[in-house]
């Protein structure tokens, strides 16, 4: 469960921002907080902002540092994420800083921190590449621990009583021997927390981390990109297929039928080249009209098909909770169906195990006191000087600005909450037809 993220000199974001997932003191919609070891967590937060603020930017760090973690390391590779971290550097100064992360997440029942910063050559193809800082904390009720601060060229595990209690170390000695025969062979490319740490000092620690991240966070760029997450939760979930080999889902049936999208039905069917590269069957989404098997993408709307595959995440987020990070989920949504899935995830008799999402929109219809808390609610704005972007929140702007009685969507037009973009397309295309 997601505490907060933050990241630093990362593409438009020069200084350290971070998003926060816990609640203010804000005393309203308490009821769709998450609850969780004391804490109070927010099920879902949106971002806004104009075209090139940044927002985006934000769920590009989570996806790379995903990445990173599921890599094990910053070497070049043909990760599409990994092979570009040459251009996520802030690139409009001089400035030579490391591009840094750091998240605060509950795991299990276990409460960590985990932050890394990576040196890079912002636009140099195969550019050098080596890890200036890496830490893990585990936050405990009255203090935090460190359990390992990784230099770039030392490690140092800690080896108070607490820490080695977390560890499972009763001398440190053996514990420093254990250190020191890893620092000898360290890979400055190579993750401590996925190498050393799990293979020698405790893996059961590392795995509980690692697979926080590859099991519990979801983060896309574009909604069609949850076809390849919907596959496995496909044909883990069909049922046994009808006469005409279409790969049927409950959950499909029924989000069809009270969604009113008409009397055909929806399936998959596996792709006559039958697998990918990676050896995963690939299917394409078919509908069934009077008989007929016709591809979805010829009968059906993008709304409809981008909303049928989400259903299927949304099964799954909320059965086994996670955090799902969706750059412009309600493109091509109607307004009113997403208001219904922010409901859910702050419906605690549905979010039963604390699902999340953040995702970015342009659409203000969501700013409603109704619907999200202030705190809920975030702003990325770019500097028009220093092209550095910043985040801020509905509820920075405290309770005397932003009343509850106000009409945020109203508010929002006139520019209260963040800087509205303006283009001349008058002066534009007159300026462009020149001769």
């Amino acid at each position: 469960m997601l505490l907060g993220f933050s990241f630093e000199n990362f593409r438009s974001f020069k200084s350290k921002t971070t998003i926060s997932m816990l609640a203010t003191t804000q005393r309203t919609l308490n009821d769709v907080l998450i609850r969780k070891n004391k804490h109070r967590i927010l099920p879902c937060v949106v971002l806004y902002g104009a075209n090139a603020s940044g927002k985006s930017n934000i769920i590009l760090a989570a996806m790379t540092l995903s990445a990173i973690i599921e890599s094990g390391s910053i070497s070049h590779s043909t990760n599409t994420v990994m092979s570009n971290l040459e251009l996520f550097p802030f690139v409009h100064d001089d400035n030579t800083a490391p591009v840094s992360f750091e998240i605060d997440f509950i795991a299990g029942e276990d409460r960590f921190i985990y932050s890394l910063s990576v040196s890079l050559e912002p636009f140099k193809q195969n550019g050098k590449r080596h890890i200036v800082e890496e830490k893990l904390e585990q936050v405990l009720s009255k203090e935090t621990i460190t359990l390992f601060h990784r230099t770039k060229d030392n490690i140092v595990v800690g080896n108070d009583r607490h820490a080695l209690s977390i560890l499972g170390y009763k001398d440190p000695g053996v514990l420093r021997g254990l250190v020191d025969s890893v620092v000898q062979n360290m890979d400055e490319k190579a993750l401590f927390l996925t190498g050393g740490f799990k293979s020698t000092i405790r893996k059961t620690i590392a795995d509980k981390i690692i697979n926080y991240f590859s099991g519990n966070i979801l983060t896309m760029m574009n909604l069609s990109d949850v076809l390849s997450d919907a596959t496995a939760i496909i044909l883990s979930n069909a049922g046994p297929p009808d006469d005409v080999m279409m790969i049927r889902d409950k959950m499909l049936d029924i989000f069809v039928e009270a969604a009113d999208f008409g009397p055909q039905k929806i399936g998959w069917r596996i792709k006559e080249k039958g697998k990918n590269k990676q050896g995963v069957n690939e299917l394409e989404m078919i509908s069934i009209y009077r008989n007929s098997i016709i591809p979805s993408d010829l009968m059906e709307s993008e709304g409809t098909i981008r909303l049928l595959y989400f259903s299927l995440i949304l099964r799954i987020f909320f059965a086994r909770g996670g955090l799902m990070m969706i750059d412009e989920l309600d493109n091509a949504i109607h307004p009113e169906i997403m208001k219904s899935i922010i409901a859910l995830f702050g419906n605690p008799e549905v979010n039963t195990n604390g699902a999340q999402l953040i995702f970015t929109s342009h659409n203000p219809v969501f700013m409603d006191n109704d619907l999200l808390r202030r705190d809920q609610i975030l702003f990325a704005e770019k500097d028009p000087d220093s092209y550095e972007s910043t985040l801020h929140s509905l509820g920075d702007f405290g309770s005397v600005s932003v009343r509850n009685d106000h009409s945020l969507m109203r508010n929002y037009f006139k520019g209260r909450y963040n800087r509205l973009p303006y283009i001349d397309f008058e002066a534009v295309l007159a300026k462009a037809m020149e001769v």
